[in-house]
């Protein structure tokens, strides 16, 4: 993408936090400038299968807004993003108490980790929720990891106390970010596949073929795609590039498998 795209998405979506409109909002203009979406406790494999999840369940009252895997060669980083809004509060007018906003934001994310907590929660969201999507490796360990998007930074930025007192509540699993922040370094972000975990499938909502790692390593029966999709998919054949043991491109084999959603 040009600078100039950058730029223009970057104004773009500053103006959107200047306005005063539901976190719905918020949420379905990430989900359509993927780029935005934060990329902490990324590893060295970047986002895994470039896919991240939209309103991801993990249990009947838990919810993330966003959710994408990071892999090592012996760990995953298992990452639930819980989106404010724009105009959530860190403070209290005139005070540097925490406001209620900010408050119940740091409650969920304990709420999370409480459930987390639980060996067999946590069993069934490694080895049954995102089991499709966490291959290959997946014996490897999982740490769970959150981050929270909360704010404008014009609360605190340059106050130190202020700037003190929220960082004091990140943890090693676990960063706040402001919704400026989502805008930075847009040149180092690639786009991703935009997913909807079902039942029994995965829909991939996104248009644009991004790459053949998500069909490379994730069962054809646990994918939907769209019709432009797979339109995309295939007039992008020149650059394929991974192969079978029998030297057939990947996408030759488990195109003609994988299913069609909505557009």
């Amino acid at each position: 993408m040009p600078e100039s795209n950058f730029q223009a998405l970057r104004e773009d979506f500053v103006a959107l936090c200047g306005e005063c409109l539901p976190e719905q909002r918020y949420q379905e203009y990430l989900e359509a400038n993927t780029q935005l979406i934060p990329r902490e406790f990324i590893q060295n494999h970047g986002v895994h299968l470039d896919l991240v999840i939209r309103k991801l369940s993990m249990a009947a009252d838990y919810t993330t807004d966003f959710f994408y895997l990071s892999k090592s060669s012996v760990e995953w980083n298992c990452v639930l993003i819980e989106l404010e809004k724009p105009q959530s509060k860190y403070f209290k007018d005139g005070s540097n108490d925490f406001h209620s906003d900010f408050v119940a934001a740091l409650s969920q994310i304990a709420k999370w980790r409480a459930w987390f907590d639980n060996r067999a929660n946590f069993d069934g969201f490694v080895d049954s929720t995102i089991a499709p999507i966490r291959v290959p490796l997946k014996e490897n360990r999982c740490r769970i990891k959150y981050v929270l998007v909360h704010g404008r930074r014009a609360e605190y930025e340059g106050h130190q106390v202020r700037t003190a007192l929220i960082g004091s509540q990140s943890r090693d699993d676990f960063r706040i970010m402001s919704f400026d922040a989502l805008s930075e370094s847009l040149h180092s972000k690639r786009p991703l596949y935009l997913g909807i975990r079902k039942n029994e499938f995965i829909e991939i909502r996104s248009s644009e073929f991004l790459g053949e790692g998500l069909f490379s390593w994730v069962n054809a029966a646990s994918l939907r795609i769209t019709p432009q999709l797979r339109s995309n998919i295939e007039a992008a054949r020149g650059s394929w590039f991974h192969y079978r043991s029998r030297g057939v491109l990947v996408l030759d084999e488990v195109l003609p498998r994988i299913g069609s959603c909505a557009a």
